[in-house]
This record gives structure tokens, sequence and C-alpha cells, in this order.
């Protein structure tokens, strides 16, 4: 028994070790949402408004029943609260298309690591994590939580979202003049074409919106078709929607 014990030591001890480094990397992307702390008035850019923001479509418009446009307790909690949902917009898209790559099994091609192919990683992405070894799945929390950590920075590098730059993951900002770098002061100057009027890119950022949201509603039916079988009637029955291993039942 304490051979066995020894012999099974390091595989808990790994377990343990990518619980702690999946916590750890939760923890850092979710300080993300945190709400700021309070900042004088002087810091909240005047366009900070409901009305001035992008994004209000039919048939809601400016939608805000809680009225959380209206916080000024801790600052500029609007332009918060839109990057967060830009965010989770971006990585549902990302999410839905993953998804349905793997369920018409368009893999890469060659092996993940040594002896385990693209290709035996499965039609769902569920069994696909389960099936990644134990580096990959580092290497992923990893490139997450870098990429979470690289969206929050603020001066010197660049001003922050909530005080008036760029929201995360925009590179350049619109300026008057042209598309300029928002990144250590470098100026880029690329004038507007013919085409790029102000019109044309509040309706881009209302498309991006708008798909966002139809996403973060799409990859939250996939999981529940995927988790809980039968709960979404129009994914029911499809070869791989299932995660065997991963599903709920009562």
């Amino acid at each position: 028994r304490v051979q066995e014990l020894k012999e099974s030591r390091p595989a808990l001890l790994g377990r343990s070790t990518m619980q702690k480094l999946t916590l750890a990397l939760c923890l850092s992307g979710a300080a993300a949402y945190v709400a700021p702390v309070r900042q004088t008035a002087s810091v909240a850019r005047a366009a900070g408004t409901l009305a001035d923001l992008e994004g209000g479509q039919v048939p809601l418009g400016k939608w805000d029943p809680l009225n959380l446009a209206d916080t000024g307790e801790f600052g500029p909690t609007l332009e918060w609260y839109r990057a967060a949902e830009l965010k989770h917009s971006r990585v549902a898209m990302l999410a839905c298309t993953g998804w349905l790559v793997n369920q018409y099994q368009l893999y890469f091609p060659g092996d993940l690591s040594p002896g385990t192919p693209f290709a035996s990683l499965g039609k769902n992405p569920l069994e696909s994590w389960a099936a990644t070894p134990y580096d990959g799945k580092v290497q992923i929390l990893l490139a997450i939580g870098l990429a979470e950590f690289h969206s929050e920075f603020g001066p010197p590098y660049k001003k922050h979202y909530t005080v008036g730059g760029t929201f995360p993951g925009n590179q350049i900002a619109r300026t008057p003049s042209g598309w300029q770098d928002v990144w250590g002061g470098k100026v880029l100057n690329i004038p507007y074409g013919p085409g790029e009027t102000d019109a044309k890119f509040l309706a881009q950022q209302n498309a991006e919106l708008n798909n966002g949201r139809l996403a973060m509603i799409g990859i939250m039916g996939f999981s529940a078709a995927a988790l809980v079988p039968g709960s979404v009637p129009a994914l029911d029955g499809l070869d791989g929607v299932v995660a065997q291993g991963w599903t709920i039942t009562a």
C-alpha cells in the first residue's frame, strides 16, 4: 500500500498544481472585472454617458433597467462595463467558432504533442480539453492570463480605457485626422479612406457588439447541450454534441 501511494504521488501533485494554476489565472482574469476604485470627478471622461455609447440597437435601444450608467460611486464604471461586455463578446465568438470547427472535424495537421495527433482529440471541445496533455493546458492558461494582463495596461504605456483610452484589444485609436497607435506614444497617422466615415465605423462597432451578444447566448446553448443531454432540442441527437464523461444528470 505504501508503495502504491508513493507511485501515485506525482500524479496527485500534478493535478493539485494544475488546480492551483487554474484558480490563480481565473482570479487574475477576474481582477480585470472588479469595479475600479473611487475616482475624482476630473478623471471620468465627459462622453461616458449611455446616450453617447455605441451598442444601442432596436428594439431595446439604450436599455439600462438597473441604471448602471448612472453609477458614479466608483467613477467611470460605464466604460468598465462596456469593456467587460466587449471582452466576453470576443471570447464567445471565438468559442462558438472553435466549437463548430471541432464539430466539423477540421483539425490542424500533425501532432499536438508526441504521440497525440490533433485529430485524436475528438469532436467535442470538452473532450478535447480532457485529452490535451498537461503541459499544453498550462501553456493555454498562461496565454489567457497574459492576454488579460496585457489588456489592463495603463500609463506610461497607454491611456486606460476607464479614463478615455481605447477599449481592450483595440491597438489603434480613431482620431479626427486618422488612425493612431495607442502604445508607447507611437503615431501611425494612417489617413482614412474615402468610405471610412464615422457612420460606417459606428455601424461596425454595433455589428461586433450584436454578434458578440448572440455568440454569448450561442456558447451557453452549446455548453448546455454538451453537459445536459436534451436541454437544447435543436442540438439534441447531433453526433458529438454531448460531451462524454462530462454530462450532468438528475
